[in-house]
């Protein structure tokens, strides 16, 4: 039985001015969609989803089964009847999803699993590779979206990613300097990626010089984070991190919409006050932030006391493998 597992993802560095060009700086985390399938015994195919729920589905090969990143990979092998379980539990608490990359994710896995299991059946099917799966997501959320979230789960570690021309994704390792440690917090309410990209584009579209300086003082910032984390700077990085942050709230405010949220100013004030720094990761609107620091003490009495406010702390850690394929026998490398 093939079993394949992929990482989700914090956004460090890019949000929006990737989508112009910047570069962004991705974090793969050890939290993971696995995905499991097996020849149908009957033959009808059979879908377990295991998310804030359970949900459970049995149609024709060939047909739809009402997930829409499970047919854009099934499509490729329609005659196959198989039984998968799709998890990604991992990327919800309390009912509600934490905002770390969970469908790039599903369908990373999900195409990985699927292709060991098409290839066990005699049909050819190459091994996914991170530029179609990333054409795949953005079919699936209607031809939007870097990129940089399936990037992360399809290479495990701390990218570099940007779109320096279409269709043709920049996916280059880093590495935090060893003295910065991270940690997500949850704002307490899961957001709209699509909506809030959406802002941003109507915005870029209708006030293009006020978008242009404001994109390119995000790509400078971005640009410096970068070349910090190349020079293994980490003075340089949590000044750049720190600064983008304060860009998204900019941001916000020229798009008219909360990118920071209340939530996350209050998480924000309190980093200031244990002298960590602290932004909004991913598109925001809620979600998650991301608190970065050169003192452990300083960023573990942070994560006590934000804690203590009632924001949940994500507690994760690097995921060094992105994609991994296997049979159920078989151990996973960490």
């Amino acid at each position: 039985m093939p079993v394949a597992r992929a990482p989700g993802k914090l956004v460090a560095l890019g949000e929006y001015a990737v989508l112009d060009g910047a570069p962004a700086v991705v974090l793969a985390l050890d939290r993971y969609a696995e995905a499991a399938i097996e020849p149908s015994t009957d033959g009808a195919c059979r879908l377990t989803m295991r998310s804030s729920d359970v949900v459970e589905r049995r149609f024709a090969p060939g047909t739809s089964s009402g997930a829409g990143l499970v047919d854009l990979v099934a499509a490729q092998a329609p005659h196959l009847a198989w039984a998968a379980t799709l998890d990604s539990q991992a990327f919800f608490a309390g009912g509600m999803k934490l905002g770390l990359g969970s469908s790039a994710a599903v369908l990373t896995a999900w195409a990985g699993a699927f292709a060991a299991f098409a290839r066990s059946q005699g049909t050819a099917i190459a091994e996914p590779r991170v530029e179609e799966l990333i054409e795949l997501h953005r079919r699936f959320q209607g031809g939007k979206g870097s990129g940089l979230d399936v990037a992360a789960s399809y290479t495990g570690g701390a990218i570099t990613y940007s779109l320096a021309r279409p269709g043709a994704p920049q996916i280059g390792s880093v590495r935090l300097p060893n003295s910065v440690g991270f940690a997500g917090i949850f704002a307490g309410r899961s957001a709209s990626t699509p909506g809030l990209v959406a802002h941003y584009r109507a915005w870029r579209r209708d006030r293009p010089r006020e978008a242009a300086a404001l994109v390119g003082r995000l790509t400078v910032l971005a640009e410096a984070g970068c070349a910090a984390l190349a020079r293994d700077d980490a003075a340089g990085w949590l000044e750049a991190f720190a600064a983008y942050g304060l860009g998204l709230q900019e941001l916000g405010d020229a798009i008219g919409v909360d990118i920071v949220t209340a939530e996350h100013r209050e998480i924000g004030a309190e980093a200031r006050r244990h002298g960590v720094a602290y932004k909004v990761s991913g598109a925001g609107g809620g979600d998650l932030g991301l608190a970065c620091a050169a003192d452990v003490g300083a960023l573990e009495a942070f994560r006590s006391s934000v804690g203590d406010r009632g924001f949940r702390v994500i507690n994760v850690s690097l995921a060094e493998h992105g994609l991994q394929v296997a049979q159920r026998s078989a151990g996973w490398q960490r």
